[in-house]
């Protein structure tokens, strides 16, 4: 769930159906990272990285790199990930001031929760969230922060977490881009499927009881307003997308938020609705939030698990300040993902809201 890179000859799809279509369709591939050899004077930097993990791979490669993936994620419980983001987060919130859940709670929880279960020993838990936060902000193609310092930091970032992991010796590289990769790609996309959540939950009326269940919420969240906007593909072959010829080598922009909000899929697409029927990914028409077809995100029950914890924990806080409108609300700049930049929430139990 990472940008790729803007190229010449592009395309862009929005409907539902075109776009599930290129998905599924073995003739398109992702942009490719060149392989890049382990230096033996120096670790493993974001250009290695690149090149190793499952996410910038196709064919074989990628097979067998997201087999690796997945074996991680299959030992992993959801239940007790929801358990640890819900109980972190509750101590985040606790206390009478207001917090900004994207600054303390958005990434640091869920990546945090998700490292440690992935071997990061948890002394070393805070340590390695800062370097997947720097790790995952250089990890687009094209390279957008390969120009010094931020491309050293980068690379640094790279060596935390192989020293985290390794315990004093070099983990084996494989298991370095599997473990880097599912952080990587958890990060900024769950704190966008929390902060865009939470911007919609913590408007609601806290009494009774909640309306829909997390999961109801977080589905339609990832439909309406999901934190990852487009993916691309290449066409590896002359083929048709949406109708049109699609030379070889072109590549395709897929509109993931505008599929979602497809009128011929979903009524009503602009209404903000949790008991919409069937809620799954893809193929029945669900949402296209964890991507669908040959390769959708391996990640998804972990980031749903751990996405919900944070927002059951965050059950009864209110918005800080609650004048700002939701299309108001400050973003970070991104051309694929939308992250709220800023998001004040209070307990209007125990505080009275910023000063």
């Amino acid at each position: 769930m990472t940008a790729d890179p803007p190229a010449v000859r592009e395309r862009r799809l929005t409907r539902y159906a075109d776009v599930r279509a290129v998905l599924a369709d073995p003739r398109f591939l992702v942009p490719a990272a060149p392989a890049v050899p382990l230096g033996t004077g120096s670790g493993p930097g974001m250009a290695w990285l690149r090149g190793a993990v499952s996410r910038f791979s196709n064919g074989a490669e990628h097979a067998r790199r997201r087999a690796r993936v997945l074996g991680l994620l299959d030992a992993l419980d959801p239940v007790r990930l929801r358990r640890e983001a819900r109980e972190r987060t509750r101590a985040e919130l606790a206390g009478g001031a207001p917090v900004d859940v994207m600054a303390t709670i958005a990434r640091r929880v869920p990546v945090g929760v998700l490292a440690t279960r992935l071997g990061v020993p948890d002394d070393r838990r805070e340590e390695v969230v800062a370097a997947v936060t720097a790790m995952a902000a250089a990890y687009h193609l094209p390279a957008v922060s390969d120009a010094p310092p931020a491309r050293d930091a980068a690379d640094a970032a790279v060596g935390v977490l192989a020293a985290a992991l390794g315990g004093g010796d070099a983990p084996e590289p494989g298991l370095l881009a599997a473990v880097a990769g599912v952080l990587v790609q958890a990060c900024d996309a769950t704190a966008g499927l929390v902060g865009n959540a939470l911007a919609v939950v913590t408007r609601m009326p806290a009494d009774p009881a909640p309306r829909w269940p997390v999961e109801a919420m977080l589905a339609e969240i990832l439909r309406w307003d999901p934190p990852v906007r487009v993916t691309r593909r290449v066409a590896a072959e002359d083929a048709t997308a949406g109708g049109v010829p699609v030379p070889a080598g072109a590549v395709l922009v897929l509109d993931l938020a505008a599929a979602n909000r497809d009128p011929e899929v979903f009524p009503g697409p602009h209404r903000f609705d949790p008991t919409r029927s069937p809620r799954g990914r893809g193929g029945s028409g669900g949402h296209l939030g964890f991507g669908d077809g040959i390769r959708p995100c391996p990640g998804e029950a972990a980031a749903l698990a751990l996405a919900a914890g944070v927002v059951e924990a965050a059950a009864g806080h209110r918005l800080a300040d609650p004048q700002i409108p939701y299309e108001q609300i400050p973003y970070e700049p991104s051309p694929n993902l939308r992250v709220p930049a800023r998001l004040c929430l209070h307990n209007p139990e125990t505080a009275e809201g910023p000063r």
